[in-house]
Parts: C-alpha cells; sequence; structure tokens
C-alpha cells in the first residue's frame, strides 16, 4: 500500500477511536497488521506522532478549562489542578514502569481480543450496577485516585483510556458526563507525554521525520477527526451509556481472534 495512503488511513483512525471508548491501540496494531504494514514506517514511532494530533485536539477542545486551570493555579485555587495531577500520576509511573514490556509482550490480537471483551464486561457491570449522581464539583481524592488507577491500566491494548476511566468515574458514583470531562482532563497530559518521550529518544526521533509528508498527513487528520471525535462524545455521553459501543468492541474482538488465528 503507498504510505500516504496508509498514514491517512491510520489518522482518520487514531483520530475517532482515541476518545470513543473502542481503543485506538488496539485498531491501530491490528489494522497494521491487515495490511501488512511496514512496522519501520507505521510502528510505535508513528503512533506517537498520531498521539500528538490527537493531543493537540484534545488540548484545544478544553482550551478554556485548561486556561481556568492555570487561573486557579495563580490564584491558589489549588483543589482541581491538584485532583488532575493525582489522577494522572499513576498513568504517567505504570507508563515508565511498564510501557516496553506491554510494547513487546501484549499487543499481538489475541490479548487485544481479550482486552476488548474485558473492557466491554467492565462497561456493562459500570451502567448496570451504579448510580451516577454526583457533579464534577463533589470529586474529591478518592475518586482521582480511583480514575488515575483506571487510566494506568489502560496501558493495555483493547482496554481504552476513555472506557475505563468513565467507568471508574460510574462506579464512584460520578456523573457520566462529568466523569467523560475529567477522563479527557487526565488523558491530555498522559498523550502529551508520551510523545514528548519519544520526541526525547534520538533514534525514535529520527524515525518519526524521516517521511515528513506522511508525518504530516497522520498528524493532521488525527487532529482533525480527534477534534470531531471528543466534540461528539463530551455530547453523545450525556444522554447516551457506553454499552452503545460494547457490541462494536466485540465485533472487533472477533477480528482479532481471526487475526491471532490466521497468523498461526
Amino acid at each position: 500500500m503507498n504510505d500516504l495512503a496508509a498514514a491517512a488511513i491510520l489518522g482518520i483512525v487514531q483520530g475517532l477511536t482515541e476518545f470513543l471508548p473502542v481503543s485506538s491501540t488496539a485498531h491501530l496494531v491490528l489494522i497494521s497488521d491487515a495490511l501488512g504494514l511496514d512496522p519501520a514506517r507505521f510502528g510505535l514511532s508513528f503512533d506517537v506522532a498520531l498521539h500528538l494530533g490527537t493531543a493537540l485536539a484534545v488540548l484545544l477542545y478544553f482550551a478554556r478549562t485548561w486556561l481556568e486551570l492555570a487561573s486557579d493555579v495563580v490564584h491558589l485555587r489549588l483543589r482541581m489542578p491538584f485532583l488532575v495531577i493525582v489522577g494522572t500520576l499513576p498513568a504517567a509511573l505504570a507508563g515508565v514502569a511498564f510501557q516496553s514490556q506491554v510494547e513487546t509482550g501484549l499487543r499481538a490480537p489475541a490479548y487485544i481480543a481479550a482486552f476488548l471483551i474485558i473492557g466491554s464486561i467492565i462497561f456493562v457491570a459500570a451502567e448496570r450496577f451504579t448510580v451516577a449522581r454526583r457533579p464534577l464539583e463533589t470529586l474529591g481524592f478518592i475518586d482521582a485516585v480511583v480514575m488515575g488507577v483506571a487510566q494506568a491500566i489502560a496501558l493495555l491494548p483493547g482496554i481504552s483510556r476513555s472506557g475505563i476511566t468513565i467507568s471508574a468515574g460510574l462506579y464512584q458514583a460520578i456523573r457520566r458526563a462529568d466523569a467523560t470531562r475529567f477522563s479527557f482532563l487526565l488523558a491530555t497530559p498522559v498523550i502529551v507525554g508520551a510523545g514528548a518521550k519519544t520526541l526525547l529518544d534520538a533514534r525514535k526521533a529520527e524515525a518519526l521525520f524521516a517521511a515528513p509528508d506522511v508525518l504530516a498527513l497522520g498528524f493532521g487528520l488525527s487532529f482533525l477527526f480527534g477534534l470531531l471525535a471528543v466534540a461528539f462524545m463530551v455530547r453523545f455521553l450525556r444522554t447516551h451509556s457506553l454499552i452503545w459501543f460494547v457490541p462494536y468492541r466485540l465485533i472487533v474482538a472477533a477480528f482479532a481472534i481471526y487475526l491471532a488465528l490466521s497468523q498461526r
């Protein structure tokens, strides 16, 4: 497949799936395997470029909120900035400690299928067995820790960062719309940090910029479709549950199982 066409497909997929509870990592891995893309050109380094596009999208969408948080820090209103930091730390620490093991050992289609199914069960349980009534203003330290640990678990491909952190918020009785908003706030530093970490790795950075046209196309499309996806999710989950995404996740899991069997 032409490199530009592959970059366009991956950019669109990343943008659409980063903020939907369907696991962008699972989609990128499975599509790359299915299309037989060169991992040297469309591997983890290219994934990071796509994640930077979606990071810019969520930063732009929540720009007003981030400015408000910055103002809170300046005026020593530290409650919400503190909670964002607390919620971000587990994923940041998990990324440093386990990222390489996950990348080398758990990105096979069979593992992805299992995590897609497990994540779907978590979503259904969160929606069926919780009563989410608390507004964002009541969110406290324990809530931030629980959602932060959930985001760390999302390191596993197939789980979905947005899905599991929103589910964790529901388990803490936080309203779905507010859990969604806080989930995206927690995701932003982690996505940006992962991209920055790769850019600081000279070897990976060289791979990123070896084909600037391919990079730019993937980045631009992931940004555009990421912006559309985050806007959709914020509105959709005000009145709809995570269960809407479970059938699609199970279809993707079935496709992952098919790939796993065909690779034997």
